[in-house]
């Protein structure tokens, strides 16, 4: 139960103005939706503020691509915008996590630690593990981009909207039930292939060596 309170809190933390968005846009509209999830991101923001909690930097970064998306959206009556925001949106994501790479600590180990399934103090190996995730990520999110590219060129906005809609889904919630639901058993499988730091180290050192 209480870990998955920390998974709902974690959605909430970070997805909470996109949940309020996909929620409102399914039951009302497309504007709305748009005006609620910016309230949402001030709202929440506040709330953590006032809570005195830590707010991560993903939580900056969704915020700001909500916040100009959408108040473009607003004020830009232009199909063109609408029909190019999903893939712009995901090339900043894929960036925003391919960053991540060269920083201590990806943003993957970030998101693991704010739902306590690890704790502060990494091995060399959980970092590369968590590093390994958060390339798939950006791998992730710059494919989509690029098929939401195709798809602008090779269907009519309506049909665009729809495919965007499914295939976006469906692949996020995927990419979601793997990065939260199969991470031992990848993890196992580095170790039979010995794609960890430690056990690549430990192959070289035990390498013969050529007098």
């Amino acid at each position: 139960m209480k870990k998955i309170t920390n998974i709902v809190k974690f959605i909430f933390l970070n997805f909470g103005p996109l949940v309020g968005f996909y929620f409102i846009n399914h039951f009302w509209n497309f504007k709305v939706a748009v005006a609620v999830s910016i309230f949402l991101v001030f709202a929440e923001f506040f709330i953590l503020k006032f809570k005195k909690l830590k707010i991560s930097s993903f939580f900056y970064f969704s915020s700001l691509i909500i916040i100009l998306f959408g108040v473009a959206d607003l004020i830009v009556q232009e199909p063109f915008l609408f029909k190019f925001e999903a893939t712009l949106t995901n090339l900043f994501f894929a960036v925003f996590f391919g960053l991540s790479l060269f920083k201590d600590k990806s943003i993957v180990q970030q998101f693991a630690e704010a739902q306590k399934r690890t704790s502060a103090d990494q091995s060399e190996d959980k970092r590369f593990f968590f590093k390994f995730f958060t390339l798939i990520w950006s791998s992730y999110f710059t494919v989509k981009a690029f098929f939401y590219l195709w798809i602008n060129f090779n269907s009519t906005l309506s049909e665009g909207f729809v495919i965007r809609m499914i295939v976006g889904k469906v692949s996020f919630w995927l990419m979601m039930f793997i990065s939260i639901g199969l991470p031992m058993q990848i993890w196992k499988i580095m170790e039979v292939f010995k794609l960890l730091p430690s056990q690549r180290k430990s192959a070289k050192n035990t390498e013969p060596r050529v007098s």
